[in-house]
């Protein structure tokens, strides 16, 4: 799986340097480092989620014993990684961009950290197929979210989104040979804390200071003491039991440091793509990652699924579709009337509309908040 989307970056990422060589202003350079992006959290995140599940479910008979506190290792593993970044890299102190940009980044951390942890609790439950048909409802909090916190105008073909995407979920689940109702409801749990903590990660990057190694920083202190209390209160004795014998700890010191290390990349692209986008195109880019990630699962894990979920996951991405082209309609329609301002034209009259494309040319939800 890594060989294949790898292969897919390595060909983007060649194309794009030889557009930029030959034309530094193309667009189709921007297109194609969108493109890059999206392959590089394919390659980590699709292997994050195998590797995971393998983990927590086979590594030692009965599963992994201590799930809360291997998700703690990451969150901090991330901030110290980050750390290191800017102390040997970049040569200095990490920047401080004042106490609303910390509180920001840190209320998105506690969400990732719920989110990660939910996520991998459920693969105790239900099979890593089932998980990614579930995931495929993100869309459906994030527009959820936008409609509640009036960040979207309420419309016609938002309302028919959501009703296709959880219309698509029902199908996904009724039709799960192995549904499990605490797996669903952590995979659910997980879904609206990945909606809250990417519209707030969005809104926080609005911020021309910050980048992605810094957001990473600000998140895991947060992160990590979210889950640090329910860890030590539920895992302490699991944690002893490790420590107690040298070659044990050796062997989850290497289960923790890898995923840790992809968990650490996968933030940094992840952030990345939704700075440069948005965090709705992230949904809509998770949404075709779902089909992959189901494909290799069947393969790697011998799972099974059902017509039903297939037709669930398409319905789903009908209404991920429809959502697109309406969003495209309503960019057109702002830049209509902005072209009848008193200059007579548009500030963005030489930009395409639609999810993707470089830095300042997304109007989505989080671009409408006051």
């Amino acid at each position: 799986e890594m060989v294949f989307f790898l292969g897919l970056l390595l060909v983007s990422e060649l194309a794009r340097r030889s557009i930029i060589r030959s034309d530094p202003n193309s667009r189709a350079a921007g297109t194609l480092w969108i493109c890059s992006l999206v392959l590089g959290w394919y390659t980590v995140s699709i292997t994050l989620i195998l590797y995971n599940k393998w983990v927590i479910t086979s590594w030692t008979p009965g599963g992994m014993r201590f799930p809360i506190s291997y998700t703690t290792s990451h969150m901090l593993l991330k901030g110290c990684l980050a750390w290191l970044y800017f102390s040997f890299v970049r040569g200095k102190r990490p920047p401080w961009l004042g106490w609303g940009i910390f509180i920001g980044f840190s209320l998105a951390g506690s969400f990732a950290a719920l989110d990660i942890v939910t996520s991998n609790l459920s693969f105790l439950y239900i099979s890593a197929t089932f998980y990614t048909f579930l995931k495929s409802a993100s869309l459906t909090f994030m527009l959820g979210f936008a409609l509640l916190f009036c960040l979207e105008p309420p419309s016609a073909s938002l309302i028919s989104t959501v009703a296709l995407t959880s219309a698509g979920m029902f199908l996904a689940s009724y039709g799960a040979p192995d549904f499990h109702l605490l797996g669903f409801c952590l995979v659910m749990a997980s879904e609206v804390f990945a909606a809250l903590r990417w519209v707030v990660t969005q809104i926080m990057m609005k911020d021309d200071n910050a980048d992605c190694m810094t957001a990473v920083l600000y998140m895991s202190p947060a992160a990590t003491l979210t889950l640090l209390p329910w860890a030590c209160m539920q895992e302490r004795d699991e944690l002893a039991a490790v420590t107690e014998s040298a070659k044990v700890s050796a062997q989850t010191l290497a289960l923790v440091l890898f995923p840790g290390f992809l968990s650490f990349i996968l933030l940094l692209v992840e952030v990345q793509l939704v700075k440069d986008t948005s965090s709705l195109t992230l949904s809509v880019f998770g949404h075709l990652k779902s089909v992959a990630t189901i494909a290799f699962s069947l393969v790697v894990f011998h799972e099974k699924s059902s017509l039903l979920q297939w037709v669930g996951l398409l319905v789903a991405l009908c209404g991920m579709v429809l959502y697109a082209q309406a969003r495209g309609e309503w960019n057109y329609k702002a830049e209509t009337c902005s072209s009848s301002s008193k200059d007579g034209s548009s500030p963005h009259a030489d930009e395409s509309t639609g999810l993707v494309g470089p830095r300042g040319m997304q109007r989505t939800f989080t671009d409408l908040r006051i």
